[in-house]
């Protein structure tokens, strides 16, 4: 125990020398996740604001005075010109509007994302239904019919969800997301110095009196602590930015936690707090002991890296499928998928819904699957033609 101790502090020490690598590992995340992850929603917001009280041009053709008038209404300045959809599509007018035979044609630039033409296109269709609707009941007045005959009865739509589902909304899918992201970057960067960034250097360590299991161990460990600390630093800087964005923009404004309130929306109380960073722990001593793994088949650094890229893209993968898991039926086989079962069992945890069950599966599945992974960075370390090749 004594050596795994000692070979877990080296590969530690070792990072922590390096001030660039731990700024950019534990304290840039911090200080950039509220910008990356909120920043383009609070900005995105503002455009839209200003873009609903300006007050845009709109190229007319044939339109009547009755139009003209609702365009006018709606913040709209009508001007005519003899063909608005050449006008739109080559950018002089955001919207234009052509009247003929009894049908508005409206013309914007909706191909490239959301835009200020978007914005105006949607208020110009506002206007020209308002229109409708108000000749809609011109003419039933004057027939006598009530304009109620239109509304016989109106519909209602509530949101249903479980209070914990509602108060995740986007976090509910980020959090999940980002703690992987910073894990896998945060253990690679131990996993690859320890092992493909000591190849002719292992011949010392390989010749101490020390069980290979407890070398591989030790070197996992440290790749552990170091995807946790960098998990911890991007949830931080994740959580802040929530908190800023629900207290500032508004955007994201949800209740309050019953213990711990990660971002001003997603709530935990301890017991799923601890259930989370015991999946989070899981999670990297699986991916480190991975990678560790990886590090130790490459001939170089450089080689090293190129194969935890891949590796990243894969452990992302079943994140982004839980953007579809309102159209999946679970089953408890699912829990016993790598990687996907933590996705899932993260995602039930901050949505308030993971059962017993389901983490015992995904815990004990996955510490198995870490195992795995440990073990055949032992067998590594014990191929000389793995360790010394160059």
């Amino acid at each position: 125990m004594r050596d795994i101790y000692r070979i877990f502090w080296k590969e530690l020490v070792q990072v922590f020398r390096d001030r660039k690598l731990v700024f950019s590992t534990l304290i840039l995340p911090v200080l950039l996740m509220p910008i990356f992850m909120f920043g383009p929603s609070l900005v995105l917001q503002r455009l839209l604001q200003g873009a609903q009280e300006r007050k845009q041009e709109v190229a007319v053709l044939n339109l009547p005075e009755e139009a003209l008038r609702a365009l006018e209404q709606a913040g709209l300045s009508p001007k005519a010109h003899p063909d608005p959809e050449g006008a739109v599509r080559e950018g002089k007018y955001p919207v234009g509007v052509r009247y003929e035979q009894g049908v508005y044609r409206v013309y914007g630039r909706l191909a490239g994302g959301l835009t200020e033409g978007q914005v105006a296109v949607s208020k110009v269709q506002g206007a020209l239904q308002a229109l409708k609707e108000a000749k809609v009941a011109e003419a039933l007045a004057q027939r006598g019919i009530p304009h109620q005959v239109l509304t016989p009865f109106q519909v209602e739509v509530v949101d249903a969800s479980p209070e914990g589902e509602k108060r995740a909304g986007l976090l509910g899918f980020l959090l999940p997301f980002f703690l992987v992201v910073f894990v896998l970057s945060g253990g690679q960067v131990v996993a690859v110095d320890a092992t493909a960034g000591e190849k002719g250097t292992l011949e010392a360590l390989l010749a101490a009196p020390v069980p290979l299991l407890q070398i591989a161990l030790g070197k996992t460990l440290a790749t552990v602590a170091m995807a946790l600390l960098s998990g911890a630093a991007g949830l931080l800087g994740l959580a802040l930015g929530g908190a800023l964005t629900a207290r500032f923009g508004g955007l994201l404004s949800g209740g309050e936690g019953q213990t711990l309130a990660l971002g001003g929306q997603v709530s935990l109380d301890w017991g799923s707090f601890l259930a989370l960073f015991l999946t989070a722990l899981l999670l990297a001593l699986f991916m480190g002991a991975v990678m560790v793994s990886l590090g130790l088949f490459a001939r170089s650094f450089k080689e090293a890296q190129s194969y935890v890229v891949p590796l990243q893209l894969l452990a992302l993968l079943p994140l982004l499928f839980l953007q579809f898991r309102g159209f999946l039926e679970l089953q408890t086989w699912h829990y016993l998928l790598p990687l996907f079962n933590v996705a899932l069992l993260m995602d039930a945890l901050l949505k308030g819904s993971a059962t017993p069950l389901q983490a015992g599966l995904t815990w004990l599945s996955t510490l198995v699957y870490g195992g795995i992974a440990l073990r055949l960075a032992v067998l590594a370390f014990a191929r000389e033609d793995v360790v010394y090749r160059n």
